[in-house]
């Protein structure tokens, strides 16, 4: 087995995009062009039988790695308002970053609802041809990813703005 030697963080920070990505080229797939993945054409022969389960494993990754940062920012804005001064980071109490924990964590603890509902109806539910809790599950995914790039942009953006600012200042 080979182990990277990057840091949870670096790690998640790269695979948190790939999954925004995959999980809103799904859902535009989905909702744009159906009839690509659920014809009888030789793509969807391929593609289909794979492609409801990636619409629940792209969203529902996200929505743990996500929910799993979002716990994490939690127990340190506790231990921040709890423990002692010393050990507190000034970003961890900004209001803006308690502000956007709060709304992706409610975005993803609304996918993984539905994703597992979705797993719910598809395998154990006799319900038979029901297909509507997927696409709802793939577009509110969807939702949670477009913000992550978002998010992930705009700190492309500081980070090269800095940069500069840093070379700036060293001249």
């Amino acid at each position: 087995m080979t182990r990277t030697m990057l840091s949870p963080t670096a790690r998640r920070q790269a695979v948190e995009p790939v999954l925004a990505v995959l999980t809103v080229g799904l859902a535009l797939i989905w909702i744009m062009e159906p009839e690509f993945v659920f014809d009888d054409g030789i793509v969807a022969t391929v593609v289909g039988p794979v492609f409801v389960p990636a619409t629940l494993l792209a969203p529902g990754l996200l929505a743990v790695s996500v929910l799993g940062r979002v716990v994490r920012h939690g127990i340190r804005l506790v231990s921040a308002a709890v423990g002692s001064g010393d050990r507190m980071q000034g970003s961890v109490t900004d209001l803006l970053r308690i502000g956007w924990s709060f709304v992706l964590g409610v975005l993803a603890g609304m996918t993984l609802w539905w994703v597992v509902g979705s797993v719910y109806v598809l395998t154990i539910a006799d319900t038979g041809g029901v297909m509507l809790a997927p696409v709802v599950a793939v577009v509110v995914g969807s939702v949670l990813g477009v913000l992550l790039i978002g998010r992930t942009v705009l700190g492309w953006f500081r980070s090269s703005r800095d940069a500069v600012s840093l070379l700036d200042e060293t001249d």
